[in-house]
């Protein structure tokens, strides 16, 4: 834990982003990006950039987009854009089919799949020539998104895990906005909630990676999954954290899965649009659209226990941006993509989008022209006060995280009890590792 804050220091932002909403903000000029235009070649180049977000991603990444080819007319972009619900099975099948686009955010918890065990996008090592990569702090790049010594994505920000609330919320039901919160006072709280009103829930739906993930991590102090393929936690550990989640759930704190599990995101559950979840556990480039339904949204400290082995408080670049390892024009799109995530331009129209920028220089600038809102900067910092020590690449894969939410929601409907559950979970996980080795 200590040497992970010790890092955040160096990187120096924490600070910066707590000033935004400190109102104390310093400057420095942010310089020109050397990586802009495609020099000395008048070659017709066609990229596709596919990802996902909401309306105001796609509107932002469109406008930077546009100014590019304005001022590289020999490039055209072609756009693929929608929600993120099954936008990762999507792209499985493009790189199956060997219809990937060229550029492509990857969530975190994909790396492993698709950049590590899939070997399917460039190491962008083997473009320093078209990537401005001073323009990014070498220890972050090295930390989170360099796997056997590949750089496979350019982080689009730097994202952390908090409690986004609604105000409104809080003060119906008589909730301190200054609560330090742990999981015996969510549990607390939620409770008295769902007994005034039947109708409201203290939380919505958790996760592996929101809830299962850190809660064991609390205990532990471990990965989830060691790198050596490994379990870092035991039948008893395990035990506990499923029963408390049911305990939410039998108790009220927490909406039923039957209802939640209709929305792929919580911002289209109709029960936080109306105003009736009190928190929701997320990362800090979710915030503008929570406040695009609930204008009353603040942050807090995701819960950690005084006696946490470590903080479990996710941090994490987010959705890195990676090249295609089959793409027919790779120096043009790590220009553009170099172009979009360093140069300044760039930066004031992507603006938090995507959290707050991962080049330092260009947070700063955003922070002096106000282009930051100023939650989703407190969001980092706070995540940057107790980070959780990294995520390795075998606790993200996807098919073992499938596996056990599973099993969380077997437990959800009361159809398999924590204890059972925890068992089967460990079976199934051991199996499932032998076989990936």
């Amino acid at each position: 834990m200590k040497r992970t804050m010790k890092w955040f220091q160096m990187l120096g932002i924490c600070s910066l982003l707590m000033a935004v909403f400190a109102g104390c903000a310093g400057g420095q000029d942010a310089s020109p990006n050397a990586g802009g235009a495609v020099e000395n070649s008048n070659q017709k180049v066609t990229l596709r950039f596919a990802w996902w977000g909401s309306e105001g991603r796609h509107k932002a990444i469109l406008e930077a987009i546009a100014l590019y080819m304005s001022k590289n007319p020999n490039v055209t972009i072609e756009a693929e854009y929608g929600g993120f619900d099954g936008y990762y099975q999507k792209l499985l099948t493009q790189f199956a089919g060997g219809t990937a686009p060229d550029l492509t955010p990857l969530s975190f918890d994909w790396i492993d799949e698709i950049a590590v065990k899939g070997d399917l996008v460039m190491d962008l090592n083997t473009q320093k020539d078209n990537i401005n990569l001073s323009a990014f702090n070498t220890d972050f790049l090295s930390k989170y998104v360099v796997f056997d010594k590949k750089l496979v994505g350019l982080p689009m920000g730097i994202n952390g895990m908090v409690s986004a609330y609604n105000q409104d919320f809080f003060k119906k039901f008589s909730i301190p906005e200054d609560t330090k919160w742990d999981w015996e006072k969510i549990h607390e709280y939620g409770k008295k909630v769902h007994q005034q009103d039947a109708t409201a829930y203290l939380l919505s739906m958790l996760d592996v990676r929101g809830f299962l993930q850190p809660y064991v991590k609390q205990k532990t102090g471990k990965p989830w999954i060691n790198d050596d393929k490994t379990l870092g936690f035991d039948e008893a550990t395990l035990t506990e954290a499923l029963a408390y989640y049911k305990k939410l759930l039998d108790d009220g704190v927490l909406q039923p899965v039957a209802e939640s599990s209709l929305y792929p995101e919580i911002t289209q559950n109709l029960t936080w649009q109306k105003g009736n979840i009190g928190i929701s556990f997320g990362l800090s480039s979710t915030i503008t659209k929570l406040k695009s339904f609930i204008p009353n949204t603040e942050v807090s400290m995701y819960p950690v226990p005084s006696n946490a082995k470590d903080s479990g408080v996710l941090v994490n670049p987010s959705n890195p941006l990676a090249i295609n390892k089959s793409t027919k024009f790779p120096q043009a799109a790590a220009k553009f993509a170099s172009w979009l995530l360093t140069d300044p331009e760039a930066a004031q129209i992507l603006k938090d989008t995507y959290s707050i920028p991962a080049v330092e220089k260009n947070s700063q600038l955003l922070v002096e022209k106000k282009l930051v809102d100023p939650t989703v900067a407190k969001a980092v910092a706070i995540a940057l006060e107790k980070p959780g020590e990294p995520i390795n690449g075998i606790s993200n894969n996807q098919e073992l995280i499938k596996l056990v939410e599973d099993y969380m929601q077997q437990v959800a409907f009361g159809r398999t009890a924590p204890d059972k559950a925890a068992q089967e979970i460990i079976k199934r996980l051991n199996d499932k590792l032998k076989a990936i080795k």
